[in-house]
């Protein structure tokens, strides 16, 4: 059905650079939050033996550096380098992966809550949505508009059908009640809609983990566990040393600045790690994923209108669903097509249709 990219192919200059940008500004807002968590914490630690006195005896400047200014000069020195241990922890904790190849089709076998996991290590708000539009593509469901922002969700699938679905879109099913025949899901946008279709995120996100462990794909980031652990254990640490339990308020310094630079490990996706089967499948997925976000210059064989109908759940599950639609018109001078099973022109509107109505909500 689908051809196959060019392992070669380069990004697409305006996409990669916007990608590139997005990336440079969650590293810039970790910083910020880095460095207000360490200031916050150090003016606290200063100003308490001012205001209230610490546990000690001690009071004023001596509360804050002690008797020794050598102390306070080691005590400065070894937080900076626990801020770069820090640092160096939270790299660590990313994971580099390779550019993955061009991929003009999804990875025979997984869903769009697949595809997303394996590659971002998490699912997001856009999965149910996705979720379902891949069910209607597959003829499991049927998706009617009843009225502004009133949609109905309606199984419709054989036992047959279903079991030719992946398992991660079957989990959604099961947690709408739309998995027999005839079975109706409501979804209006509603707080009691919305706690439903969130109920059933969690349970794709459960499902996800588990199928991930059991076909060998993600396994826990220990290195990433006790950066954790020893943030945490760095954190109560800072505590007493700011409240002059452990002698003069400055010691709780060097603590502190590990947390502040091992702040990334806390980052979403940074407790696992691919496998090399799961290195395989991430590229595969990766690849699909670069050329639904106009990062590839060519869509191949997606400028057929199945194929390009096929990948739209996807594109939603990657939250691109408006560059996918750019880019078919881009590549074919053509606007991108209403599939049949979606009764509304606004698909590929991400704020409106089925994907505002199906929004999750705690």
């Amino acid at each position: 059905m689908y051809d196959n990219g060019d392992e070669n192919q380069p990004d697409s200059g305006g996409e990669g650079r916007s990608a590139a940008q997005g990336r440079a500004a969650d590293a810039a807002r970790m910083r910020v939050a880095g460095a207000v968590l360490l200031g916050a914490s150090a003016c606290t630690g200063l100003l308490l033996p001012l205001v209230w006195g610490p546990t000690s005896n001690a009071r004023g400047l001596a509360a804050i550096v002690g008797d020794s200014f050598v102390l306070a000069g080691v005590a400065v020195g070894m937080s900076v380098v626990a801020w770069g241990a820090g640092r160096r922890w939270s790299r660590s904790a990313r994971e580099e992966l390779p550019e993955a190849p061009v991929r003009y089709g999804p990875v025979p076998g997984l869903g769009p809550a697949q595809t997303e996991y394996v590659v971002r290590k998490w699912i997001g708000d856009s999965a149910p949505t996705a979720t379902l539009l891949h069910l209607a593509e597959q003829s499991a469901v049927r998706l009617t508009l009843v009225d502004d922002g009133l949609w109905q969700i309606e199984g419709i699938g054989t036992p047959q059908r279903w079991r030719q679905i992946d398992p991660i879109s079957r989990v959604l099913a099961d947690s709408l009640g739309i998995r027999s025949t005839g079975a109706v899901f409501v979804a209006d946008g509603s707080p009691t809609s919305g706690y439903a279709v969130r109920e059933g995120m969690r349970a794709m996100s459960d499902a996800c983990r588990s199928w991930a462990a059991q076909d060998d794909l993600l396994v826990p980031s220990i290195r990433t566990w006790i950066g954790r652990a020893m943030a945490c254990l760095c954190t109560l640490l800072a505590a007493l040393g700011f409240l002059g339990a452990l002698g003069p308020t400055l010691l709780g310094a060097p603590f502190v600045a590990f947390v502040a630079g091992s702040l990334g490990v806390f980052a979403a996706g940074t407790g696992l790690r691919h496998t090399p089967t799961g290195r395989q499948v991430s590229a595969a997925a990766a690849g699909f994923e670069r050329v639904l976000s106009g990062r590839s210059k060519t869509i191949g064989s997606a400028a057929v209108r199945e194929c390009f109908l096929a990948a739209v759940p996807y594109a939603f599950a990657f939250g691109v669903a408006d560059r996918w639609s750019a880019q078919y018109r881009r590549v074919t001078g053509r606007a991108a097509p209403n599939p049949d099973w979606y009764p509304s022109p606004t698909l590929y509107d991400d704020e409106t249709g089925l994907q505002w109505a199906a929004k999750p909500h705690n």
